[in-house]
């Protein structure tokens, strides 16, 4: 249950902009980022960030970050 009181994707058009991907995928927002979801502004920020610093924002390609963050995650114990 959660404790904090989420609006939905679509409650302003602001968020139904900022949670269009995970709709048009069929999935939910993550609830580390929904969380942001009553601030807007706040929801944007963490989306820019997490765009400029995962799969895509760098020159090694979708699969070399692919096999990065796999081999990360294995040398750390997180199995996701």
């Amino acid at each position: 249950m959660a404790w904090i009181e989420l609006p939905d994707d679509d409650a302003t058009p602001e968020l139904s902009r900022l949670t269009k991907r995970y709709r048009a995928e069929g999935r939910p927002v993550p609830r580390v980022v929904a969380v942001m979801k009553p601030s807007p502004k706040a929801l944007r920020a963490v989306l820019q960030m997490n765009a400029a610093v995962t799969f895509g924002g760098s020159s090694l390609g979708r699969r070399r970050e692919e096999l990065v963050a796999t081999a990360v995650s294995a040398l750390n114990d997180c199995f996701y």
